[in-house]
């Protein structure tokens, strides 16, 4: 009997016949890894099965594996390959569930008789060389168990703040970054409470479940705020008060004399530097007396000058 097999088939539980890890190859006689389990169906060729949610990588043929597929499995972080199919069922690329058929267990490649090999490791090797990859004991993984589907969805309507969640695997907590509680279902949601931590925000969509939101796998519906009837009586009540008249005259008043003071001064440094400055004449604030003689004074120079001229003097 095995542990985790009984996942890859429905309603039979296979048996071991090669255990993971280091053997005596059944055809080469040399010692090697055996990097998988092999699980035995009596000789009969039975549909094996996807574990959850996933996507096939590849489809091919080898010598040795003979019919082959790899699946990435992006909740359980693992990738995995399942060997010697008498048929493969899947394409490249295709998406695979818990009821997909990926092939039937067969002898193809190097096989002493049908059976399922299956094989897997970390997600992030699948580009990494075959002897290189961290292959994993299928056995003896603690396969987590799956999450419920949580949530009612609610009609559209513009007449409240609504999320609409678009993926199928968001996880509801009973807290933001709290507790997960499984994934909510997808379709609207009224909103009521918001959080907004330093990862994302979060939507409280009923009475203990919270959701993160993200454009990647939500959007948003939020209704725009308008004027009630009762705001619009209050604030007409409030334009009728007297005493709130009177306050907002004086306010007028008080502007006005304000404009006018600014006007004003605004005009009387426009007029200074408007009128041109006068240099101030000192000389007529001199007394006439003086006047004269400096005048007389000048004219006997220049009498002077004249008579050296002609030899006079």
């Amino acid at each position: 009997m095995s542990k985790n097999g009984y996942r890859l088939f429905k309603n039979y539980d296979p048996y071991i016949t090669s255990p993971f890890g280091y053997r005596i190859h059944p055809i080469t006689g040399k010692k090697t890894l055996h990097a998988g389990v092999d699980y035995g169906t009596n000789g009969k060729k039975i549909p094996t099965y996807g574990l959850e949610n996933g996507k096939v990588i590849q489809t091919g043929t080898t010598s040795a594996n003979g019919n082959f597929v790899y699946v990435n499995y992006p909740r359980l972080k693992k990738s995995a390959i399942y060997e010697h199919l008498d048929s493969i069922k899947v394409r490249s690329g295709e998406e695979v569930n818990e009821d997909t058929i990926i092939g039937y267990t067969g002898e193809t490649g190097d096989a002493t008789g049908v059976h399922l090999h299956f094989g897997w490791y970390p997600e992030d090797e699948q580009n990494v060389g075959w002897y290189q990859r961290n292959w994993e004991d299928f056995e003896e993984y603690a396969y987590p168990p799956f999450l419920k589907k949580i949530g009612t969805p609610v009609l559209k309507t513009d007449m409240k703040n609504q999320i609409e969640v678009i993926i199928d695997n968001l996880y509801a907590r009973d807290n933001p970054n709290g507790t997960i509680l499984g994934y909510i279902n997808k379709g609207f949601y009224d909103i009521l409470a918001k959080k907004v931590l330093a990862n994302y925000t979060w939507y409280k969509i009923a009475s203990n479940i919270w959701i993160a939101y993200s454009p990647d796998f939500a959007n948003l519906y939020l209704k725009e705020e308008k004027e009630t009837d009762t705001d619009k009586e209050n604030s007409q009540k409030e334009e009728n008060n007297p005493k709130k008249q009177e306050e907002k005259e004086d306010e007028i008043k008080n502007e006005e004399v304000l404009d006018e003071n600014k006007d004003k001064e605004m005009n009387d440094e426009k007029t200074l530097k408007e009128e041109p400055i006068i240099p101030e004449d000192n000389s007529s604030n001199l007394p006439k007396e003086n006047l004269f003689n400096s005048f007389l004074k000048r004219f006997i120079e220049f009498v002077k000058k004249i008579l050296k001229f002609l030899g006079i003097l």
